[in-house]
Formats: C-alpha cells, sequence, structure tokens
C-alpha cells in the first residue's frame, strides 16, 4: 500500500474537532456485516443502536447529527468497545485500487487531517510497497505523475506558475493517450501559456447549482461568486496552495487510467485549488475552505461526475480557460 508520508499521523480528535463528522449531515449506510453485529450487541446499549438506524439501513439524523454521538463528540460505539460500520472505521482515508497496485490516503474534508496536509512544511513524499499495474496507460500516468509532483514542488518559482506548468504538461500527456501512444513519457518541456487573467466565476457559477449537503454552502459561492466577477488576482499562502494541490493530484490524477482522460483529473485539481483560494480571500481561513469544498463536491459522486462532463463538453471549462483560471 503507497500513502503520503504524512498519512500514519492521523489520529481522529473527537471531541475537540469543531466540525464533528457525525454531525455533518451525511447519510451513512450500515454495510451487512455491521448490522449483523449491532444485532448481537446486547442490553439497552445494543437496543440504543439498533433503534439508530432506520429502514433503509442508513444512521438516523437527529438534530443533524448521529443519535449515538455522545455530547463530548466521541462515538459511543467506540466509548463501549464495539466494531464500527465499513464507513464509520474509514473515514476520513481513501483507498483505490489498480489491480493490485494500492493508494491509500486522508480527505481535507475532515478537520484533522486538513490540519495535517495543509500544515505539511515539507515537500510530500510517497512511502510503503505495492504489487505492480501491468496496465501500459497505468505506467504512463504513474510515471507522468512523478513529473507533476516534481513540478508542484518546485519552489523556485510561484505556486501559480507551477500549476500552469503542470496543467500545459498534462494535456500534453493527454494528446499522447488520444492516439494510444503508451510506451513512452511526452518529451515535452511544459510552458506557463496563461494569456489573459479570467477569475473561477464561471466554475464558482457551475458548481453553485450543484446537489448540496448544507445550504449554507450556496450561500458562501453567491458570496464569492460576486466577488470574482471582477477576476481579481488572488493572493495564497504558497506553501498551503503546493500542500492543497498535491493533495488533488496525488487523489485523483491515476484515475485517468480507468477512462483515458488525465486532463480532466488535473483540471479538476486546479479548478478546485483556485475555487478554495477564492474562497479564502472573501472568507479566510484557508483550510476550512477546504474543507467545506471537499465535503461538498469530493463526497458526492453525482458532483464530481457533473464537473467531468462539464470539462468535456463546456465551451467555457476549457483547457485555456481553466489555465487562464490560474493567478
Amino acid at each position: 500500500m503507497i500513502t503520503p508520508d504524512y498519512y500514519d499521523k492521523f489520529g481522529c480528535i473527537g471531541g475537540k474537532c469543531r466540525n464533528n463528522c457525525c454531525k455533518g449531515g451525511w447519510d451513512i449506510e450500515v454495510d451487512d456485516d455491521a448490522l449483523d453485529r449491532f444485532g448481537q450487541i446486547e442490553g439497552s446499549f445494543g437496543e440504543r443502536v439498533r433503534s439508530a438506524v432506520n429502514e433503509e439501513n442508513c444512521f438516523k439524523h437527529v438534530d443533524g447529527h448521529c443519535p449515538l454521538l455522545s455530547d463530548d463528540g466521541w462515538c459511543e460505539m467506540v466509548r463501549h468497545g464495539k466494531e464500527l460500520c465499513i464507513i464509520c472505521d474509514e473515514y476520513p482515508r481513501f483507498t483505490e485500487y489498480w489491480e493490485d497496485y494500492c493508494e491509500r490516503g486522508i480527505s481535507v474534508s475532515c478537520e484533522a487531517a486538513a490540519d495535517i496536509i495543509l500544515n505539511n512544511k515539507s515537500k510530500v513524499k510517497l512511502a510503503g510497497k505495492s504489487e505492480p499495474c501491468s496496465e501500459p496507460i497505468f505506467t504512463l500516468i504513474y510515471k507522468a505523475r512523478n513529473k507533476v509532483f516534481e513540478i508542484l514542488q518546485n519552489r523556485d518559482i510561484d505556486i501559480f506558475k507551477r500549476m500552469s506548468l503542470a496543467l500545459d504538461y498534462t494535456a500534453e500527456l493527454q494528446e499522447q493517450i488520444n492516439i494510444d501512444d503508451y510506451k513512452t513519457e511526452p518529451d515535452f518541456e511544459p510552458v506557463d501559456r496563461r494569456e489573459n487573467h479570467i477569475s473561477a466565476a464561471a466554475y464558482i457559477d457551475f458548481i453553485k447549482d450543484l446537489e448540496m449537503l448544507n445550504p449554507s454552502w450556496g450561500d458562501i459561492l453567491k458570496r464569492v461568486y460576486e466577488h470574482e466577477k471582477n477576476a481579481p488576482v488572488h493572493t495564497v499562502n504558497e506553501l498551503m496552495a503546493e500542500q492543497l494541490i498535491v493533495y488533488f493530484v496525488f487523489r485523483y490524477y491515476l484515475k485517468g487510467a480507468f477512462d483515458c482522460d488525465v486532463l480532466s483529473k488535473m483540471k479538476l485539481a486546479i479548478v478546485s485549488v483556485m475555487t478554495i483560494i477564492a474562497i479564502e480571500n472573501v472568507l479566510g481561513d484557508f483550510a476550512e475552505c477546504a474543507r467545506l469544498y471537499s465535503i461538498e463536491i469530493e463526497h458526492d459522486e453525482d458532483n464530481l461526475e457533473a464537473i467531468y462532463d462539464e470539462f468535456l463538453f463546456s465551451d467555457v471549462l476549457t483547457y485555456e480557460n481553466i489555465l487562464d483560471m490560474i493567478g
């Protein structure tokens, strides 16, 4: 299993968390094995656990939080030494497989994970071992991702230029994939091709009409959209922005091996970071803005699919426009 080198630093902070995931309003489905275990818990606590699950085998919401959340912010299942369902046990970890090759990370939607990822001062490295994937397109994209990491972690140039170079390199890689050439890495030196700066307003205007978990998210996007219409040049903590773009590339770039569309994965990374920067320029607190975005976008597969479709078919979110959005 391959992980970012910060992976093992994560631990749930429970009652210290300002944004407890048990209060997130998510529909948490209980897997069949967990349901069987819940049925074997004895006594009044067992009755309480079983009554916390609705007819759709999801935990009920009580005033927006899980009924098994204690007043001090800890899960009663953990306190009673009981095994959690898969979703609760895994979050905020995510795992991806390509044949026998496996990667695992933690999501910035979790406050504690975001703190670890975004306040890391070192260049992220990947650690661990895994069986390789034999697919030629995977091998190509894997090697290319290493090049993208190298570009994004070059602290001799500003973070916006680094992102533009990474997008330019990936666009060239996509051209190679389009002609089914998976044998060699692109013999290509990326160039900063940005021309006239445009705002992130078009992307924000699009995502504000997607599914929303929290009503406040819509209000945030409306505020940021009005600010973005003036095409501002953005300010950002470059180190935090580096860690965020590396996080998105680690999580999504290799998914291009599934559908032969690595450019959309890089576009997602870029517009996500630029949107989070735009939100931070209005609200402040970069880590909290990243967390809010991740909850609403990364944890909704329908939203992600809608975004990918927009990249493929929209005349607005083109490669050239996203390139000019950086900065």
